[in-house]
């Protein structure tokens, strides 16, 4: 004889099969964490978020960055597309509009702590390099005492993704972020952006150009993918990188609008996020759709010229914000 179950206990079971179904909100339909969809980026055997993740073996200290050598040069872009490029990252990272130059959190996602403008991580070994290179126009600063520990980081094995997510011996780091990012001299902010701006905005829009991207929205887009690209890359098998995206996106036809490919290139990026094993990225998944939004109204965003709609983030960058003190976290 069948035990009735109490309604309160139905309801409760049912509550949970909602939300584990729709807790990836970008994750739906089409982009459903499939073997079918996520088999592509060979992140496991299976494909899947809850699946194993496959890692090489990289060098140690190894080398953040993509050869360019064959990609067009690129040395001038637009400062109006650089100033919204950049706001809207930060409104993916830190949710608002006020720059994140003292931000500093582990966020849960193997990469110990992202801190910064545009999302340094500790277990990239990008957050080192930032220290160092800035360590050089200013040696007294407050984030010289951690550079032996990031040192050691970075010579550990790539693969080794617990110990480089590690923030055992960086207990003050996020403390001394924010003290040398909230000094009223603003140098370690301003050598924040500068560094960006070299290393991740101006490399992405090379990217760009080798694909035939030459609009304000597409160097943004790619200047998005560039950053998220960057931290993913070293921490899981070499084809996972931006070149990879690019490839199993394809390239950009004889008589394809650049709309069009931008699409097939954020569906691509899109479908990564979503099947990347963790418990983060997919959550990311939402930043493809506002970007997809802005692509659907290609002709009116293509310039940058109207103010660019986050819808799932709440806000609209308007390439006006302020961007000296991180005021929410230096007051």
């Amino acid at each position: 004889m069948a035990v009735e179950k109490p309604m309160t206990t139905v309801l409760l079971f049912l509550l949970c099969i909602t939300t584990i179904v729709s807790a990836y909100e970008g994750c739906q339909d089409k982009f459903s964490i499939t073997d079918t969809t996520c088999s592509q980026f060979a992140f496991s055997s299976g494909g899947g978020a809850t699946s194993n993740l496959l890692c090489y073996d990289m060098d140690k200290d190894m080398n953040t960055f993509y050869d360019l050598s064959s990609l067009p040069e690129v040395t001038w872009v637009d400062p109006r597309m650089v100033r919204i490029a950049s706001m809207v990252t930060n409104v993916f990272e830190n949710g608002d509009k006020i720059f994140g130059y003292a931000a500093c959190q582990d966020i849960g996602d193997m990469r110990g702590f992202t801190c910064g403008y545009v999302g340094f991580t500790t277990g990239t070994n990008d957050a080192n390099q930032v220290i160092r290179e800035f360590s050089e126009i200013k040696p007294s600063n407050a984030l010289l005492s951690h550079l032996g520990r990031l040192g050691e980081l970075s010579q550990l094995n790539s693969c080794d993704i617990t110990q480089r997510a590690s923030t055992v011996g960086l207990e003050s780091f996020c403390e001394t972020w924010k003290q040398e990012a909230c000094n009223e001299d603003q140098l370690f902010a301003n050598f924040q952006k500068q560094w960006t701006l070299n290393n991740y905005l101006l490399p992405s829009a090379r990217f760009a150009a080798g694909a035939g991207v030459t609009s304000a929205l597409g160097q943004l887009i790619f200047y998005g993918n560039y950053t998220f690209l960057i931290s993913i890359k070293e921490v899981t098998k070499p084809s996972i990188n931006l070149v990879r995206i690019l490839e199993l996106t394809g390239a950009r036809g004889d008589n394809e609008s650049e709309q069009s490919y931008l699409t097939r290139f954020l569906t691509t990026r899109r479908q990564l996020q979503c099947c990347y094993p963790d418990n983060v990225w997919p959550l990311s998944a939402t930043r493809s759709m506002d970007l997809q939004s802005l692509v659907d109204n290609f002709d009116t965003n293509q310039n940058l010229l109207a103010p660019v709609a986050l819808p799932h983030f709440g806000q609209v960058v308007t390439g006006e914000e302020p961007d000296g003190i991180d005021a929410r976290r230096c007051s």
